[in-house]
Parts: structure tokens; sequence; C-alpha cells
């Protein structure tokens, strides 16, 4: 408030002294005016004996009205009672709850639960007001004149009675041990008193654990959960899980001892799947107290996130809204900016959340001695992947139109590669989309290949598809030999690898090194540089036809050409029985034997005309993206 020091210091030392007169008045006025551990302990039982009295009896003049009785499920009907005071024991009482607070905070009811009672509560006048009137008759009941000072504490108690005496009414608890159960609630604090749990135990819960332990298969008390795991979030879970699972570490995610599908890829579904989870529960929230109600709330938003959501980084960046996330969706499905079926997530990516959030889980409980075990595997289903496979394939007319394109025909020259010419250039542009289509290889690992990594033995190219100090492959069965087809070669591949040799590069694809400092893969890098503006060019591509298609179309049609799974496997670096190594060694017998295979694959650029020169890129853009500027 001032630029002066000497008075700054006078200021500091006046606030200072009135901070400790605050205190202390604070601590007069809730040692008059508030509430003893012995009030809050009498408030609670008092109020937990009568409110599930008023359930008993009105569960019993439901059972007593064949109106009712037809329509009533009575554990149904107390089970919203105890959800809804325990909601309001979290948050405090809201008097019109929004359709995300339903969703956020009524757990344990399913959606048409949750909006009922919302509705309710909408059309509940005063209900706030009305609330104070009945802690107030509370608080006069035993003996406790109302003051502002410990009106907030008694609504929390009150609250929280009510939770306790929903739940006691629906588990047939009986009044008997309500007293000594709240004097065990008073003993750890006095600050709030804890709602009730398991019946079976007799075991009072920390009011901050939002579901009812009942609702978790066995028994974990809070004081049984060892720090830091008792008020770890699923990110925060999520995070440990990858420090310290070794397979994980990072400086493992490239070289000779990287782990099968454990690269970057893999950490970063694991913290995307935790991230999205922790976007449904309440804010807060410790993985530990997990349910299977919660995953149930999980599964439902996963049929309201558009398909796209999570693919970009921008919308992994920051914290998250679901319910802006949803209605920018419905926003954009009314504008023709996204289709209806395009809302709701596929079976396989739920799938892989499930599966992701399931190892956190699984680490966790080596974490805390007694954590119930979940079954994860009764919110997946059967991914119908040859149907999938076959949906997201390729066509050959497909093919056609790609390598249709200035790229392959003809282009103005390098600084524009996608507007008709008479230059056809040789770079990774031209020639990775080819070795995908009549290869099946991945995008990855054609982008990744050294020249090194292509061999020549009596006049068969071949490519060796290993882990490098360029990245790794996805797991031991990828790891072959793959024979270069007579149709890349006539197009002329080995011309491209000597011409390279002679310009001193050591990479297939040199342009395609990701900047220094960077985790980016150099598939990636191709996917930014080229795939993102070849792909509207061909309007016959539909939702899910990416490069990884080529390889659902090579695998279809060997399929339909007889060709033996073995060898498609092998050839594709499937994990399967069979093959024996038929592609991992570059034998001259082995590799005719692959090359024959490859040759079945269906040409799309016979149009195409020979080879007669080389053109490379310029030296100055052989380099990786950063520091290359396109079209200079």
């Amino acid at each position: 408030m001032t630029k002066e020091l000497s008075i700054a210091r006078g200021r500091a030392g006046a606030m200072t002294a009135y901070s400790e007169t605050v205190r202390m008045g604070l601590y007069q006025r809730i040692a008059s005016e508030g509430l003893s551990p012995a009030q809050q302990k009498k408030l609670f039982v008092d109020e937990m004996r009568l409110y599930r009295d008023a359930l008993e009896h009105e569960q019993a003049r439901w059972q007593a009205d064949p109106n009712l009785r037809d329509v009533s499920d009575p554990s149904r009907d107390l089970q919203t009672f105890e959800t809804l005071w325990r909601a309001f024991s979290a948050t405090g009482v809201v008097d019109r709850p929004s359709t995300h607070y339903a969703r956020t905070h009524f757990l344990g009811l399913d959606e048409d639960e949750q909006n009922n009672l919302r509705l309710l509560l909408n059309d509940t006048p005063n209900f706030t007001a009305n609330f104070q009137a009945e802690v107030t008759q509370a608080l006069d009941r035993v003996g406790i004149p109302m003051t502002q000072t410990n009106l907030p504490l008694a609504m929390k108690i009150i609250l929280e009675a009510r939770t306790a005496a929903a739940h006691a009414c629906r588990v047939g608890l009986v009044p008997d041990d309500f007293e000594d159960r709240a004097a065990e609630a008073q003993s750890g604090s006095t600050a709030s008193v804890p709602a009730l749990g398991s019946v079976k135990s007799g075991t009072v819960f920390d009011s901050t654990v939002p579901e009812p332990q009942s609702q978790i298969s066995g028994l974990i008390l809070p004081e049984m959960v060892p720090d830091p795991w008792r008020s770890m979030t699923p990110i925060e879970v999520a995070e440990r899980f990858i420090a310290e699972t070794p397979k994980m570490f990072e400086h493992r995610q490239s070289g000779k001892r990287a782990s099968e599908q454990t690269g970057e890829q893999t950490l970063r579904q694991i913290r995307w799947a935790a991230k999205l989870f922790q976007c449904t529960m309440p804010e807060g929230r410790p993985m530990w107290t997990v349910s299977s109600e919660d995953l149930k709330n999980f599964d439902r938003w996963l049929d309201r996130l558009p398909v796209t959501f999570g693919k970009s980084s921008k919308d992994r960046i920051g914290s998250i809204d679901l319910e802006i996330v949803e209605q920018r969706a419905l926003e954009r499905v009314e504008d023709g900016e996204l289709q209806p079926d395009q809302i709701g997530l596929t079976v396989p990516t739920a799938n892989k959340h499930y599966r992701k959030i399931a190892q956190v889980h699984a680490f966790l409980r080596k974490k805390i001695p007694g954590l119930p075990a979940m079954d994860f595997g009764e919110f997946t289903q059967p991914d119908r992947k040859d149907e999938r496979e076959a949906r997201m394939r390729y066509t050959l007319e497909q093919g056609r139109e790609i390598f249709s394109l200035p790229p392959w025909t003809g282009c103005v020259g390098e600084k524009d590669r996608f507007s008709a010419g008479q230059n056809v250039i040789h770079d990774s542009l031209y020639f990775v989309l080819l070795l995908v289509w009549y290869t099946g290889a991945r995008r990855e690992e054609i982008c990744k290949l050294r020249i090194e990594d292509v061999g020549h033995i009596d006049g068969i190219y071949f490519l060796r598809i290993e882990t490098t100090d360029t990245g790794r492959v996805k797991n031991n069965s990828a790891i072959r030999c793959i024979a270069v087809a007579d149709e890349v070669v006539r197009l002329g591949f080995g011309a491209y690898v000597e011409a390279l040799k002679a310009a001193g590069e050591t990479l297939l694809f040199p342009e395609l090194a990701p900047a220094l400092g960077t985790k980016r893969k150099r598939g990636d890098v191709f996917y930014k540089l080229w795939w993102m503006y070849i792909r509207p060019m061909v309007p016959s591509l539909m939702r899910g036809q990416a490069m990884h298609s080529a390889r659902h179309t090579v695998s279809d049609e060997l399929k339909q050409q007889e060709i033996f799974l073995e060898f498609r496997n092998d050839l594709l670096g499937h994990k399967g029985q069979g093959g024996d190594g038929v592609t991992r060694y570059p034998s001259a017998t082995r590799l005719r034997t692959v090359l024959s295979i490859v040759n079945r694959i269906p040409v799309v650029t016979d149009h195409l005309p020979d080879f007669s020169t080389i053109t490379l890129l310029p030296n100055h853009m052989r380099q990786s993206r950063p520091t290359r500027k396109m079209g200079s």
C-alpha cells in the first residue's frame, strides 16, 4: 500500500499486533459462543436418532400404501437421502444444484436419479432458509442457543448426522450404539463430526470421504492409509506409478533397454486416463476411496465426450471442465462441424482408459495394504477388431487417389509440393507413404530408418526394423527384415539411398529428425509436416482412416490371397505363433520369400513413370523441422 520503506515497516508491525488481537478475540468468541466437543456430540446424536426414526416411519408408510409400494424402492429412496446429505455435507447446502453439480456430487445414484433429485431441489423454495431454521430448532432441542459463531458448525453436524442416519436406516443399523459412535467420531477431532460408515464393523469414517464405504468390497479406514497415499489424487498416483515402475523410467524411453510398449505414448496415455478420470470426481478426492460408483460415473462421461477430445496436446493442458467440453461438442454438431456419431469415445479408446486406470489402481494397492481390488474388466467391452480394421482400411481407389497427387506426379518445386508442376522431389514426402503402402510397416518404423538399416543382397533391397538410436520398435515381434517391393525400386528407392550416401547423410529421411530437446517421434514429425496437409486433398478418406490404415489394407489383401497367417504376422510385425524368424534374418533365400509376398500387395502406382533422375532436397532443407523454414 506504500512505496516508503519506513511506512511499510510501521504498518507491518501494526498489522502483526492487530492479527494477534484478532486471534485472541476469535478464541474467546469460540469459547463463549461456539460448540464444545460435548455439545457437538449431543447435537449429532440427537439429530441422528430423530432423523433415522423419521425415515423409518416414512419407509413404513411407503410399504403400507399400495400406490407407493408399487412404485417405490425403499433401498434406493434411502440411498437418495443419504446421497443428498453427504453431498451437502461436503459442499454446503446448494439451493438450485446444476446438472454438473448433480453428476459430480450425487454419486451412488444413476443419471435419472441424479436428475430427479436435482429437479426436486430446484422445485423446493427456500430450501437453504428452511434448513437453517431446522438447525436452529435442533440447537434449541439440546439447549444450545444459536449464534453466528456456532451456526456454520451446527449446520455441518446436522448434515453429517442425517447422512449417518439415512445410511443406518438403509442398512438396518439399530440406534442403541449411536452415542458410542458419536463419541468415537469426536475422538478424532473437535472441528467436525464424521459420518458413519460400514454397519458391519461399526467404524466411523471421515466425512471427507464422499463415497459410502459399503460400496467398496472390503473395509479400510482412513487411518489405515499411510501418507502420502491418503490424500493423493488419481493424477498424483499415476505420476508416482510412472516414476517408480522401472520399465517406465524416463531414461529408458529410448535406447537398447527400452521396454515393450512403455514409450512416451504409453506414458501419455496413462497420464491422460488418470486426468480424465479425476475430472469426473469431486475436486481433491483421493484415489484410494474410488468405488464402482465412480467408475459408473466415469463410464457415463465416456459416452458424452467427442472422439477427438484428448488427441490434441491443448486438450490435456491445464484444468478441464467436462461440462464445457460436452457443450462445445454439441454446438459443433449443431453447426455441422462434427457428426453426431462422433460423440462418445470408441470401444478401443474406452477400454484403453480403463486398462490404464486399472494399472494405476493396482500400483496403489501395493502401497496400501488391505485396499480392495476392483474389477475394471466389468467396464470394458469386446472390441470387434476385424470389423473395425475392415472399416478403416484404404480401398485401392483411395490408394490411387493419394498417389495421383502432385508430390508423386509432379509439383511446382521444393517450395510448393502440392501444386501441379513438372518436378518430382525425392524425400520423406515421396517415399514414406510408398514404403508404408508396399510393406504394411508402421509409420514410425519407416520414418526412423537410417541408411545403414537399408540392406542389399542378391539384387534385393530390404529394410531392417529394430530398435536403434533413432527410435524403438513396438515389441520383440516387430523386429524383422522386410524386402522392398519391386514397384518401390522401380520408382527410384535404391537410387535415392545411394544419392543420400553420396551426400554424406546417415538418416534415410534426415528432414524428419525432431528438434533437440523434444520427445517428438519422427513419425509425428512426418504427420505434422506432410500428412495433415495430404489428408484434406483426398476427399474420399473417412474418419478413422489414417496412415495406419495402410497396414489394414496390406493385411486384408494378403489374407484374401490366402497368404499364411505366419507369414503375414512376420511381415507386419504382429504378435502370434509361427514365422520362426522368416523375416528377421536377411538371408537371400528368406528375402526372396518375403519379396514374393510384398510383390503381391496391389499396385496402385502403375500410373507413375519410372524414375529418370533422383532429385534430393537441398542441403539446408535436409534438417530437423525447427531449423528449416517451410517454403524456403
